[in-house]
């Protein structure tokens, strides 16, 4: 059965796919939270689900206890009897480590990403899944690289006429070597109110508003505790933070509908994010208006500079693309591109039609179909060089 709106061909055959979620990194209890709302959303007629949750500490684990949301509030829930250490290797085979043995558990067919931060989102994971030879529902190593690295994205961004803020990027070694005087005759350029950042982070963490100079050594030295490049840019001016989801691969793009993001501080923190009213719903629980109260030039404005980045950039399954709008002017810029958005954005979907189980659903074909692309290249190439090399021992190396 094909969908009629887009061609694609709907997934028939139960395949075994993983759940990834957790890992090193300072978003990891958020991680936890989209993981386990993705692995209750899934179809479990369609799908059998292995959830991989990886430690603070890197170490690889799986649970049926993992679907409860509990589970996590124990610390010592790794010593439950029914979780055991697995690993991934060559052709998506899961090894399951007992105390006296390795067995092969499964092969995994394809893996949904809710790894948040760190090795979840700057591709690492990516390339390790793609040497497994696993399929996975995120953009690629060379996407979530580039879309994790603040400054990266803002310098391609700008190469490609989409609007950025005014920024400077900072190197700890270049700060630590000139001090912050130096550094801050660098920065006058920069019209007051600031946002320092960390640059590879998300959620909102290390991250410092300053409203004049009096706050900005602290809060540089508090971004480089957690990233040694640092970024620094110019608020925008009678903010409005808009948000905009796209699903799709290189051919075939989907566009969500725009939510706006309603802030109770200068911007949106990790606490309105996720901690509204004592709650714990992921990135659904903060307030917001949906769809968004724009005008008709805006909202094409958001959609034109979110497709454009979305293909400049070579991402593929969805993507959560922040956007920032003087409320005056109606200046569109462009913020972050979220390789793997907090509850993977499902609530922007559901004015669409999709559910959370069938924007999962549509994650994965449109994945398969860009793995289908990848795999029609050529990736072999056949000459004779190693010939010419047949009395290499002959040779002496050393000169």
């Amino acid at each position: 059965m094909k969908n009629s709106k887009n061609g694609l061909e709907s997934i028939n055959s139960k395949r075994n796919v993983a759940v990834i979620f957790g890992g090193k990194s300072v978003e990891h209890d958020i991680s936890i939270i989209t993981g386990v709302q993705t692995l209750n959303s899934l179809d479990k007629t369609k799908f059998n689900i292995f959830p991989i949750y990886i430690s603070k500490n890197g170490t690889w684990y799986t649970s049926n206890e993992f679907f409860n949301i509990k589970t996590f509030t124990n610390l010592n829930f790794l010593q439950n009897k029914s979780t055991q250490k697995v690993s991934l290797i060559n052709q998506g085979i899961l090894l399951l480590h007992n105390k006296k043995k390795t067995i092969e558990h499964t092969k995994i067919d394809f893996a949904f990403l809710a790894m948040h931060g760190g090795f979840g989102e700057n591709g690492a994971l990516q390339g390790f899944l793609d040497v497994c030879g696993v399929s996975y529902s995120s953009p690629n190593v060379y996407s979530s690289s580039v879309c994790m690295n603040k400054v990266a994205t803002k310098i391609l961004l700008k190469s490609a006429d989409i609007n950025v803020t005014n920024f400077k990027v900072l190197q700890q070694e270049t700060y630590n070597k000139l001090g912050y005087k130096e550094i801050e005759k660098s920065l006058q350029n920069l019209r007051f109110p600031l946002i320092v950042k960390p640059c590879n982070l998300g959620s909102s963490v290390g991250i410092t508003f300053c409203k004049n100079a009096a706050r900005l050594k602290d809060a540089i030295s508090f971004a480089f505790l957690f990233d040694s490049c640092v970024l620094v840019e110019e608020v925008v001016e009678n903010l409005r933070e808009v948000n905009l989801s796209i699903l799709g691969d290189t051919s075939n793009l989907e566009t969500s509908v725009i939510e706006e993001v309603s802030m109770s501080d200068d911007f949106l923190t990790f606490e309105n994010k996720y901690l509204n009213n004592g709650s714990s719903k992921g990135m659904e629980n903060t307030t917001r208006i949906i769809p968004a109260k724009l005008e008709k030039v805006v909202e094409d404005k958001v959609i034109e500079f979110g497709t454009k980045a979305y293909k400049f950039l070579g991402c593929k399954g969805l993507v959560r693309i922040d956007f920032l709008i003087n409320g005056k002017t109606s200046e569109v810029y462009l913020n972050e591109l979220n390789t793997i958005p907090g509850s993977l954005s499902n609530y922007l979907w559901k004015d669409k039609g999709y559910n959370f189980t069938e924007l999962l659903n549509k994650m994965m074909e449109y994945s398969l179909l860009e793995k289908e692309k990848e795999q029609s290249k050529v990736t072999n190439f056949s000459s004779n060089v190693l010939a010419n090399f047949e009395k290499c021992d002959k040779l002496d190396f050393k000169k």
